[in-house]
């Protein structure tokens, strides 16, 4: 074998093991209790696609592509207010299902856009009116 023969065999040993991993982690991410597909879009027309994981009063997002393991973002109950709900207009159907609920929210202030499925809405809808038990 020439050097370039095992370079490229090992190239593509990495790239074959960086992908597996990535599938991985998403498989991991949603078999956790409380774990759901969601695309984020904050700031631009373009979706960013993931998964959410509620934790308490959390909620937290990690990307669908990456290794990390800290969430890209975190909503926390009490600084999320939801503003409306809607279907996907026309031109969002390109990205996302025809079945996704979009939801306008603020987040301390910051405009936060998310797409989620219905039955997850209805969970989230759940999740954000529960109040924090109070000692």
């Amino acid at each position: 074998m020439h050097a370039v023969d095992i370079v490229a065999v090992c190239a593509a040993v990495v790239a074959l093991v960086a992908c597996a991993a990535v599938l991985a982690r998403q498989r991991y991410l949603l078999r956790v209790v409380g774990a759901i597909p969601m695309a984020i879009r904050s700031g631009g027309d373009r979706w960013l696609y993931g998964i959410a994981r509620y934790a308490g009063g959390e909620l937290r997002w990690y990307r669908s592509l990456g290794l990390g393991t800290r969430p890209s973002r975190v909503l926390r109950r009490g600084e999320l207010r939801v503003s409306t709900h809607r279907q996907p207009r026309p031109d969002e159907l390109r990205s996302l299902p025809a079945n996704a609920v979009i939801v306008d929210c603020r987040v301390g202030g910051t405009p936060v856009v998310f797409a989620l499925g219905e039955n997850a809405f209805t969970g989230f809808i759940s999740w954000v009116e529960a109040s924090s038990p109070t000692a």
